[in-house]
């Protein structure tokens, strides 16, 4: 497997880095010369989760300290396919400038708990694992058609120290995590590009709307593995269309106007048109026109617009980032906010079967437009949220 962007090698100094978009977990490549590997950013718990292809539960089955191995018996998946049913990891190795062998030894105990949250890409597996109430980083690649030892890395530092990501008991760790990913949580589905990367962390910040823990799983693939388990999906920017290139197909499209009939909520965030090609819109019910549009940040709210502009918070004309937007909307659409003299579409909402649809023109394309949005894309989150509740 190519290095990725979804690996960032730190040497010797931790240093502030901000990983948009991206799994947190900075792990070394086994080729790699040894450094720290430290994760060197405040990461919430939420993000984590977010971030990470799965999530299990597991119990240490088998410690031996002679060799300096151990195994960990899957119990359950939180997220993500089940595709394990034990975990060997060896502690005999390890990568970095120091020896945390002895400790991660300490920290695997026969018998206790285990929380693996990991990232498969290819032939490639990079994990995170509690146990005893700390972090620590393994890899583990493909061999032919199965995959090998699990090679631990190096204990955390900064994960253990920050009260973001802190988690003194793993078995309360395991509870918390029940409440996020359980049947009570809000699932929400975000489709992403892998060339605007600041939008999902900045989203996936927001842990609870209401009362409801919001649970996040970011893809980029556009056919929506997983879709029919959550609750809103996020469309995020230019994730429609870029460059005058539409980028779904006919099933694509009939994929999230179903999920919206059933009851789902779609939010769409921004989009890309150019003149002579405007953004697609077969993915929604109704018609409406994808426009290019300069770039602004005054808007006018509707009567219609309720509490969205002000719930949970205060957001004003001049507030946000904006850019290509919609027009040529029916009677079908409540259109909440309008820009561009009232020609141009803030957001609208469309109802569809027994869901709804936000359509935004959100310019998040760099961390500070999305900062910019930010109190915007929780308020629009709080206002779906508001529909799962009690759709009106």
């Amino acid at each position: 497997m190519q290095k990725s962007v979804w690996i960032h090698k730190l040497q010797h100094t931790w240093k502030p880095f901000y990983l948009p978009g991206l799994l947190i977990i900075s792990f070394l490549l086994l080729n790699q010369s040894s450094s720290e590997a430290y994760i060197a950013k405040r990461y919430s718990v939420q993000q984590i989760v977010g971030e990470s292809s799965n999530v299990l539960f597991g119990t240490v089955s088998e410690v031996n300290t002679k060799r300096r191995t151990a195994k960990i018996r899957v119990e359950k998946y939180l997220k993500g396919n089940a595709e394990f049913n034990e975990i060997r990891i060896r502690l005999d190795v390890y990568k970095g400038e120091k020896d945390h062998r002895d400790e991660a030894m300490r920290l695997l105990k026969q018998d206790d708990p285990v929380i693996v949250f990991y990232l498969k890409e290819g032939g490639r597996i990079d994990s995170l694992i509690h146990a005893s109430g700390k972090w620590f980083q393994t890899q583990t690649t493909r061999q032919g058609d199965n995959w090998g030892w699990w090679l631990f890395t190096h204990t955390e530092k900064y994960l253990n120290r920050d009260k973001a990501s802190r988690r003194d008991s793993t078995v309360d760790f395991q509870k918390e995590l029940d409440a996020m990913l359980g049947g009570e949580a809000i699932q929400l589905h975000f489709l992403r590009t892998d060339s605007y990367k600041a939008e999902y962390p900045a989203l996936s910040s927001i842990n609870s709307i209401g009362g409801h823990w919001i649970a996040y799983n970011g893809t980029t693939k556009r056919d929506l593995p997983g879709l029919s388990k959550a609750d809103i999906l996020w469309i995020g920017f230019r994730t429609l269309s870029r460059d005058g290139k539409y980028r779904l197909n006919n099933k694509q499209e009939a994929r999230i106007k179903e999920f919206v009939k059933n009851g789902g909520v779609a939010i769409v965030s921004g989009q890309d048109s150019d003149d002579g090609r405007p953004c697609k819109t077969g993915w929604l019910p109704e018609p409406l026109n994808g426009v290019e549009s300069t770039q602004r940040n005054d808007f006018q709210p509707t009567a219609a617009a309720g509490d969205l502009f002000n719930t949970p918070h205060r957001v004003r004309s001049g507030q946000l980032a904006l850019d290509d937007s919609w027009s040529g909307w029916n009677q079908n659409y409540q259109v909440l906010a309008t820009t561009n003299d009232g020609k141009e579409i803030v957001v609208a909402k469309l109802k569809y079967g027994k869901g709804m649809y936000l359509i935004t023109n959100l310019r998040n394309s760099r961390e500070a437009e999305v900062s910019k949005n930010r109190p915007m894309l929780e308020n629009l989150v709080h206002f779906a949220v508001d529909f799962l509740a009690d759709p009106q």
